[in-house]
């Protein structure tokens, strides 16, 4: 387990204080962003969708959501050894988790997958659930704080981009609260939900994966 910080008095008042002058410093940053070519990242989210395989769609999905990052990622919070965000629920569909898999070896727990994405409040319910629970929990893939299969790392990894100037508020909290200025890449999610199959099976990374890449 990472370490949960108390939500004492002096933790809610800095992160008050930070929140205070945070958005437009954010704004700012996604100005700059606004004005970057998404081109490339259409190109191969389209590469994706034409794609004639999971592994090839997973693959494509890969190579746009590392085109989105790259050009955020001289104005983000994260950096090499931060592993803040590998203690918080990492949902993932069952095509990607079985090409993870393969590409690594690690033990595949057909029995994960208990989620399929909808509107519907028992979705919600479930989701909210399993961010509850993963909570502070470190990730099955974490080593020595570095990802061991950094280069088959999940979609949703692969997106998270904390847009403030540092890591103030990855920090954990205790009741979970979400304090963080991610990056809105919710129309490229959605993109890759389509493309690997809205109505599959989803869960968490350490339900697909219990444990890890083992000893």
């Amino acid at each position: 387990m990472s370490e949960i910080q108390r939500a004492t008095p002096e933790v809610v008042r800095r992160i008050e204080e930070r929140w205070a002058g945070l958005l437009p410093r954010v704004e700012a940053k996604l100005q700059a962003v606004n004005g970057f070519d998404r081109g490339q990242e259409m190109r191969l989210l389209d590469q994706a969708a034409q794609a004639s395989s999971v592994a090839k769609r997973v693959m494509w999905l890969r190579k746009a959501a590392d085109t989105l990052h790259g050009s955020v990622a001289s104005l983000a919070a994260c950096r090499k050894g931060c592993s803040h965000c590998c203690h918080i629920s990492v949902m993932l569909s069952r095509a990607e988790a079985k090409v993870i898999a393969k590409e690594t070896g690690a033990r595949f727990n057909e029995a994960a997958g208990q989620i399929t994405l909808d509107d519907t409040q028992e979705c919600q319910d479930a989701l909210e659930a399993i961010t509850r629970q993963t909570y502070g929990q470190a990730c099955t893939f974490l080593r020595e704080g570095s990802c061991s299969i950094y280069s088959s790392r999940p979609l949703p990894c692969r997106l998270l981009a904390n847009m403030d100037d540092d890591d103030l508020l990855c920090q954990l909290v205790e009741n979970g609260a979400k304090n963080v200025p991610y990056l809105n890449t919710t129309a490229h999610q959605a993109a890759g939900v389509a493309i690997l199959g809205a109505h599959q099976d989803y869960d968490d990374i350490r339900n697909w994966f219990p444990e890890g890449l083992g000893a």
